[in-house]
This record gives C-alpha cells, structure tokens and sequence, in this order.
C-alpha cells in the first residue's frame, strides 16, 4: 500500500477484504495483549516462590507454571546486560 510510488497511501486505500483480515489479527492480538496484562505474574503458581527474592519487573517470556508439577524447581538468576 505504502510504495515509492504511492507515498500518501491511507487507510481508506485498503481493500475491505484486507480490512476485515486485519481487523481479525488485531482483535487477536488485543485479546492476547489483555491477557498479559491482567494476569500478573506467570511464575505465581503451585509452586511457592515467596522466598525468592524478586528482581523482575515482569514474566514476559517465561512459561506458566504447569498445573500440577512433577518437580519443584525454580530459575534462580539470568542477567543480561
């Protein structure tokens, strides 16, 4: 849509079909952005990591902990400047 030679291409440019398409992709993202926010904290879970101190400022990234665990484990530090 946006080309060299359609630098002042706008929305309205979009075909409805396309519209349609990425409106589904953004209703999905939305949904799964929600979830993220609403949440809190993945690692919060069976497990009890009341004891560990804390540095995260978010679980983005990691795993859910499982329902049920098979071990009790925990990831204690990973730090990259």
């Amino acid at each position: 849509y946006c080309q060299d030679s359609t630098p002042n291409a706008c929305y309205t440019d979009i075909l409805a079909e396309d519209l349609v398409e990425a409106d589904k992709y953004g209703d999905i993202m939305g949904e799964v952005a929600l979830k993220i926010l609403s949440t809190g904290f993945s690692s919060s879970g069976p497990v009890d990591i009341s004891s560990l101190t804390r540095v995260a400022k978010d679980d983005f990234g990691l795993y859910p902990q499982p329902g049920k665990p098979l071990f009790k484990g925990a990831l204690a530090e990973i730090y990259v400047r």
